[in-house]
């Protein structure tokens, strides 16, 4: 089927054009359009379905980015880490880090480090809705840490430190709502769209692209080209003839999701080669992950392993007492592949590497409007788009307003606080039942009234007892550019994250996405064939 918008583009010419569909490129197109720029985004395949969609599911400071005294680093994260708490409250959770302590040594560095932490994030809790506001950290000893985690090694134990980060319960959701958020103001945004070429004249940039849906080639022009491909970026450089000077280091990380093991503190514990191991609490069950180890293939061919699965369980099972998993408990599996800026401080190590971000301008390379983005972390691509965006609004040489992105709710994230909007939608919506709404609002903030209007009734229940409402999976089907029913499963909704549904709920997620998008049989078929495939290892 043709999408006669992609035609339309066509004609024109666009300010800005935002290869990749990650979160940074999300970021990137929402501050260039609140700016006013003209602007589209172009993903080959799903939106958010490369790294953004292989976090641990935290936005975070990042703790251990101090033990290489990149306090810069940690204090922009602890920025941002605030900022999307500002603007998106729906998508954040505080969630309690434990750390054990077993020697001396370590029991000093980790207060130390607790102290520089709790310094750096001084306006943690400024201007943001009081459900989301963080408490500070604090020591356990012995016996309070035995009580909250008693499946921590025993042995040596002298206590524990426990602090709070965020939990962002659906990155892959998040990731496209700062993409739909743009769209409602004007932007462009297509996913399985992938571009061919780019082609600099005088005056703009011509880019090829393929409709993978139809087949079909067409081309746009645009002022500006961003590259924000991640782990992508140096391939997709190539497609414009740019030499990069910087080199890009893959880092694969894979998590499990599992039976639940774990309270509902985020356990933090050591491997045997001394880095660290998340036990995390989610939906109720429990992600593990995540590993890092260098990845120097082509990123299309990332995949998790069966022997990499047993590897992650292994090393629970030998850190984590009364785990006891096998390959039975695991649920679900995902990968990703993070793009780290190669640096002379750690050359090839994965582990240590810094997760700084750089923007690349290729002005003097003879590629004027050419900019990449590369590295960087989740928590701070809000910040990295707003670096990208400043130098096209330089280069542009326009007199576009300044960035307003920290301060600028998504659409989901316009509310004061949960408590509030649970009462204003279960007013505004009296007939419906308050679970509903209060799940609703839990999942999707200031849209759960858009939701709500919708008139398909119905309640699936996921694998781990979630109900998913048949409101909710209409308004993503009609609204957020769903292709495939896994779009639907692992990306919009997360429907399936935390395992294969049952198949009668399966039944009743497919039929609602079938009348709603008016799928023939053959393609639900075909689209139920290829969800199940991924739950095999």
């Amino acid at each position: 089927m043709k999408r006669q918008s992609l035609h339309n583009i066509q004609d024109g010419l666009f300010d800005v054009l935002v290869i990749g569909g990650g979160i940074t490129g999300a970021n990137v197109l929402w501050d260039a359009t609140l700016r006013g720029m003209r602007s589209i985004l172009l993903e080959k395949n799903d939106y958010a379905s490369g790294t953004s969609q292989a976090t641990s599911k935290f936005i975070h400071g990042g703790l251990r980015y101090l033990k290489n005294m990149e306090l810069s680093l940690v204090r922009e994260s602890l920025r941002e880490r605030r900022t999307l708490a500002k603007i998106t409250p729906h998508a954040v959770r505080p969630l309690e880090f434990l750390i054990p302590v077993y020697s001396l040594s370590e029991k000093l560095l980790l207060r130390l480090g607790m102290f520089l932490y709790d310094k750096l994030s001084f306006d943690k809790n400024h201007s943001i809705s009081s459900d989301v506001m963080l408490p500070p950290y604090r020591f356990y000893n012995r016996e309070e840490t035995f009580h909250k985690a008693p499946q921590v090694r025993r042995e040596g134990l002298l206590g524990s430190f426990v602090y709070f980060d965020y939990t962002n319960t659906n990155p892959e959701r998040h990731t496209t709502e700062f993409i739909f958020s743009a769209k409602n103001r004007g932007a462009q945004a297509f996913n399985y769209v992938e571009v061919k070429s780019v082609k600099a004249n005088s005056e703009f940039y011509l880019v090829q692209f393929q409709d993978r849906l139809s087949g079909e080639e067409l081309q746009v022009k645009t002022k500006v080209v961003i590259n924000a491909s991640g782990p992508w970026a140096d391939f997709t450089d190539s497609l414009a003839g740019v030499t990069t000077e910087k080199k890009l280091l893959r880092s694969k990380g894979i998590h499990v999701v599992t039976r639940k093991i774990c309270r509902e503190q985020c356990d933090v514990i050591k491997k045997k080669d001394g880095s660290h191991l998340f036990v995390i609490p989610w939906r109720n069950k429990t992600i593990i992950g995540t590993t890092d180890t260098k990845f120097a293939t082509h990123p299309d061919e990332l995949h998790v392993t069966r022997e990499e699965i047993l590897d992650l369980i292994e090393e629970v099972n030998h850190s984590y007492g009364f785990a006891d998993l096998t390959l039975n408990d695991v649920d679900f599996y995902y990968a990703g592949l993070r793009p780290l800026v190669e640096d002379s401080k750690h050359l090839g190590d994965t582990y240590n590497a810094s997760r700084k971000s750089e923007v690349m301008d290729y002005g003097d390379k003879g590629f004027p409007g050419y900019f990449s983005a590369l590295g960087g972390k989740y928590t701070t691509s809000r910040a990295v788009a707003q670096s990208v965006v400043d130098k096209v609004a330089a280069y542009l040489k326009e007199s576009y307003p300044a960035c307003t992105s920290e301060k600028t709710p998504l659409d989901a994230g316009n509310y004061a606080d949960l408590k509030t909007l649970v009462k204003d939608m279960q007013r505004k919506y009296p007939t419906v039942d308050g679970e509903k709404v209060e799940t609703l609002c839990s999942r999707y903030g200031n849209t759960t009234g858009a939701i709500l209007q919708e008139k398909q009734g119905g309640v699936c229940v996921l694998a781990n007892g979630e109900k998913l409402y048949g409101e909710e999976i209409a308004f993503i089907a009609k609204n957020e550019d769903v292709h495939f029913a896994s779009d639907f499963y692992f990306r919009r909704s997360g429907a399936g994250v935390p395992g294969l549904p049952l198949q009668e709920e399966q039944d009743k997620i497919l039929q609602i996405l079938q009348a709603t998008l008016a799928w023939d049989d053959a393609k639900v078929k075909q689209d139920a064939v290829e969800i199940e495939k991924r739950y095999r290892f």
